[in-house]
């Protein structure tokens, strides 16, 4: 029953769309109708400029750290884990907007921030890289999914709820980029520049 109310919780706090909701209230406009047609950070950027997108990015990194500290308070197994698929699941799939909306990076970086600290800065570190070399956002994302599956799986050394639940984020998060790695495929991928000269701007 404990599970149960975690997940809904964390979903709920997932569910809160920023894009979506600054994009209305800033812009009068759905971002899901503009640039990659989804509602993250990094379409954020794209679309309404970098202020609305670094705010988005912080609030959405929030939403996990978020999550994962209210995990503290239930006296369950694993509810870290619970609380990262619950506000990732929720990020992506939130109910007032046909479940449909984000992809769960920034969020699941912020939940793993809160669960290691140290391995949120890892991940952070080399997520910029990867976007600082390749200039692909989606490919640092696909990585980041990647890389937490194996690193969960080999902390855990063995087939437990932790690990079914890094494994369920990464396929949802890789899945929610089939379209980015068909681009990616075709070098097709849009290009996203940390630090823009001024002819790039």
């Amino acid at each position: 029953m404990k599970e149960i109310l975690l997940f809904i919780l964390t979903y709920l706090i997932g569910s809160i769309s920023n894009s979506y909701i600054f994009g209305k209230i800033f812009r009068m406009k759905d971002i899901r109708d503009y640039g990659s047609k989804n509602a993250g950070a990094t379409n954020m950027f794209r679309v309404f400029g970098a202020k609305l997108g670094l705010i988005t990015l912080f609030l959405d990194i929030l939403k996990g750290v978020l999550a994962v500290l209210v995990a503290r308070y239930f006296d369950v197994s694993y509810a870290q884990y619970i609380a990262l698929v619950g506000v990732v699941l929720g990020h992506n799939f939130p109910f007032y907007l046909n479940f449909n909306a984000g992809k769960g990076v920034s969020t699941t970086v912020g939940a793993i921030i809160a669960m290691d600290y140290k391995l949120g800065l890892v991940v952070v570190v080399l997520m910029f890289l990867v976007v600082l070399l390749t200039k692909y956002v989606s490919l640092a994302s696909i990585l980041m999914f990647l890389g937490f599956f194996i690193y969960t799986l080999i902390s855990f050394k063995e087939l437990n709820l932790a690990v079914i639940i890094s494994f369920i984020v990464a396929f949802v998060g890789i899945l929610r980029h089939s379209k980015n790695i068909k681009r990616l495929t075709k070098g097709e991928e849009n290009k996203f520049y940390i630090f823009k000269s001024k002819s790039e701007a």
